[in-house]
């Protein structure tokens, strides 16, 4: 199983300085990837006027802790580096790793636009790029954006067969609901042929159908290998209704599973994690059948978070080599 690190796009500490540290530290130990976030402007108001929508839990139902608003879910910092521009960061300050995100709203940009956007990145990094892909769950923010929130989910799946046919050929045309292009010639090829993968994020069983038409993978973000197998087995089945006979990889979003007991990094009501049971997590779910792993710690500062992605490095990683 690979394993990765998020890069905290959305703390801000998270800077020039310290994004090279994680990319320099991360790949110096022998993680396999680096995972960017996406969000563009945190709406103002109301818990109603700036609710964010929570992941689908039917793989383990928690209790419901309410809705979640803006503030909450971004972590209070008023900061969020685009990933785009922290990708190409990241492509000049490493050379080994994966360059991925979990994830990146698709419907947030045009299509066009973000095709030549990947296919560059693809370039520059020599080949290194994994998009993971999101609808969205924030109402306000696609308002701003002028996005038709309750069209997201096909325009997600449209923006990925517009992007794949714009990555894929020297000349492209498309016709859809909501893109229409060409013919024209793209002017950019990916080093990845016929493109990068993408891996399509979401706990929901829309999320899962998609993934089995339309992505190279699959990226859930669920904290139990168990719930996780009813999820993967949905998945096979979606793909034999479809005739699809190799499923997509498992790519895992576990941000908040690992929490070391270093030293001023605080835990909140969640127990630490010991290196030994950090080992035996990941091994549940590289049993279930994942592939690859984004991992997060405890941020309050980049120093703390390092002395993380340090400890993972020495002590748990060696386990899955």
């Amino acid at each position: 199983m690979k394993i990765g690190v998020r890069v905290p796009c959305y703390r801000r500490w998270c800077d020039r300085a310290a994004v090279r540290d994680i990319a320099e530290t991360a790949e110096g130990l022998g993680y396999d990837s680096l995972w960017v976030q996406d969000h563009l402007v945190a709406p103002v108001g109301t818990t109603d006027e700036t609710v964010a929508l929570g992941v689908d839990d039917w793989m383990a139902p928690r209790r419901d802790p309410g809705p979640t608003t803006v503030a909450q879910y971004y972590a209070g910092d008023d900061w969020w580096l685009d990933p785009f521009a922290t990708w190409g960061f990241l492509a000049a300050v490493t050379n080994r790793v994966s360059l991925a995100s979990d994830i990146v709203v698709l419907p947030y940009r045009n299509p066009v636009v973000q095709a030549k956007l990947i296919g560059t990145l693809d370039v520059l990094s020599g080949g290194r790029m994994i998009v993971g892909t999101g609808s969205g769950h924030v109402r306000a923010e696609s308002e701003a954006l002028g996005i038709d929130f309750d069209a997201r989910g096909r325009m997600h799946d449209e923006y990925i067969r517009a992007i794949k046919t714009l990555l894929s050929a020297g000349e492209a045309s498309f016709d859809g609901e909501f893109c229409r292009f060409g013919p024209l010639r793209t002017l950019i090829r990916p080093c990845q042929v016929p493109h990068p993968p993408f891996y399509i994020g979401g706990n929901g069983r829309r999320s899962i159908r998609r993934a089995a038409e339309l992505g190279e993978g699959w990226l859930p973000a669920v904290n139990d290998a168990e719930g996780l197998r009813r999820g993967i087995d949905r998945l096979r089945r979606e793909c034999e209704r479809i005739g699809r006979a190799t499923p997509p990889l498992v790519a895992l979003s576990l941000p908040s599973a690992v929490r070391f007991p270093i030293a001023g990094s605080r835990s909140g009501t969640r127990p630490t994690t010991t290196p030994d049971e950090a080992t035996d997590l990941l091994r549940r779910f590289a049993d279930a059948g994942v592939d690859h792993v984004s991992l997060a710690f405890p941020m309050p500062t980049a120093d703390i978070y390092l002395q993380q992605i340090t400890t993972c490095g020495r002590h748990v990683l060696p386990a899955f080599r």
